[in-house]
C-alpha cells in the first residue's frame, strides 16, 4: 500500500478495506485489488473521500454493481469507490421517483412495479446499478436512461455538489458525457402512471427473452461490443466463425455471441486477447470494426 493510500485510509470516517479484491464486485468474477476501497453512506462521507484522495494525488474510480466493467489482474492503484446506504434509497413523489445511484437496477425497477409508474420495464433483468446505468445510458428492447431522466446530481472532485438537468447531459448510444470527475449520487425519473398488471406482463415478456438469448447462469459483463448502426454485433460475431471460440477461461458464449463469459478462472488478460481476436475476424471477414461497450479499468 502507497504511503499516499494509507494516508487517505487513515482520515476516512466511514468503512474501508486494503487491497480488496475487486473480483469479488463485479459481475465477470474477475479483477486483481483495490489499493483501497472505500464504501461511503452519505454524501458528507463520500465528499471527504474525494477530497482526501485529491490531496493525496490518488485517481479514484466508483464501482456500482461491477457489471459493463473487466478489471485488470493486477488490480487498481487508487481509490475504490462503492456507494452504500443512503445512495440506495428510492422516494415516489407523483409520476417522479427520486432514486441514489447506489441502488440496482433489478431494486428500482421492482420499485416502480409496486408503485404502478411505468417506463422503466425495458430494465427488468439488467443487473447493474442506477448509477452505472446513468454513466452508460444503459437500454435495452426500445428503451434507454435518457427517455426517463429528469436530472442527475453529485458531486464534483473537490466535494462540491451539483445538480445537472438532463438536457445539459449529453446522451449518447450507450454513453453520456459529465463533468471531469463528476460522481453521480442520485438522479430523479419522470415515469407515468401504469396498471401493475400491464408493467407486470411487460417485464415477465422481456425476463423470458433475456433467459433464451442471454447466458445468465456464467459470468460475464454483458454485451462486450456496442452494435453498429443498423445492425448486431451478436449478428456479426456468429458471422465471423467466433461462437463458441476460447482464450483461457474466457470464451465466446454460444448462446449469445456479444457476450464473453467466464467459464472458470479466467483472467484479465484472457478475456482482452479473445475481445482482440473476436474484433479481428469480424472486421477481416465482414469488414466492420467492432467498438467495446465494456470499459476496461486498473493494471493488466
Amino acid at each position: 500500500m502507497s504511503p499516499s493510500a494509507r494516508t487517505v485510509a487513515a482520515g476516512l470516517g466511514c468503512r474501508h478495506r486494503i487491497d480488496e479484491p475487486l473480483s469479488r464486485h463485479t459481475s465477470f468474477r474477475i479483477g486483481g485489488p483495490a489499493e483501497l476501497m472505500a464504501f461511503p453512506g452519505t454524501e458528507t462521507e463520500l465528499s471527504a473521500v474525494l477530497r482526501l484522495a485529491r490531496a493525496a494525488g490518488l485517481p479514484y474510480l466508483v464501482l456500482g454493481n461491477g457489471t459493463n466493467l473487466l478489471v485488470g489482474d493486477r488490480g487498481y492503484r487508487g481509490v475504490v469507490i462503492k456507494l452504500t446506504q443512503e445512495f440506495r434509497r428510492a422516494e415516489r413523489s407523483g409520476s417522479e421517483v427520486t432514486v441514489g445511484a447506489g441502488s440496482s437496477l433489478p431494486r428500482l425497477v421492482a420499485f416502480c412495479l409496486e408503485q404502478g409508474l411505468a417506463g422503466m420495464e425495458w430494465a427488468v433483468g439488467i443487473p447493474g446499478s442506477v448509477g452505472g446505468a446513468l454513466v452508460m445510458n444503459a437500454g435495452a428492447y426500445g428503451g434507454q436512461m435518457s427517455d426517463v431522466v429528469a436530472e442527475v446530481w453529485g458531486l464534483l472532485p473537490g466535494g462540491r455538489r451539483r445538480v445537472i438537468p438532463a438536457r445539459l447531459i449529453r446522451f449518447g448510444y450507450r454513453q453520456a458525457r459529465y463533468p471531469d470527475g463528476f460522481v453521480i449520487t442520485g438522479c430523479r425519473l419522470r415515469l407515468r402512471p401504469g396498471r401493475r398488471q400491464t408493467i407486470r406482463s411487460a417485464m415477465a415478456g422481456w425476463l423470458a427473452k433475456r433467459a433464451r438469448n442471454q447466458p445468465l447462469t456464467v459470468p460475464s459483463a454483458g454485451c462486450v461490443f456496442k452494435n453498429p448502426a443498423n445492425d448486431s454485433a451478436r449478428r456479426l460475431i456468429g458471422l465471423a466463425g467466433m461462437r463458441g471460440k476460447c482464450v483461457g477461461g474466457a470464451q465466446v458464449s454460444a448462446k449469445h455471441a456479444n457476450f464473453i463469459v467466464n467459464r472458470g478462472g479466467a483472467t484479465a488478460a484472457d478475456v482482452l486477447a479473445l475481445a482482440r481476436r473476436v474484433r479481428a475476424a469480424v472486421d477481416r471477414e465482414l469488414g466492420v470494426r467492432l467498438v467495446p461497450e465494456i470499459k476496461l479499468v486498473g493494471e493488466r
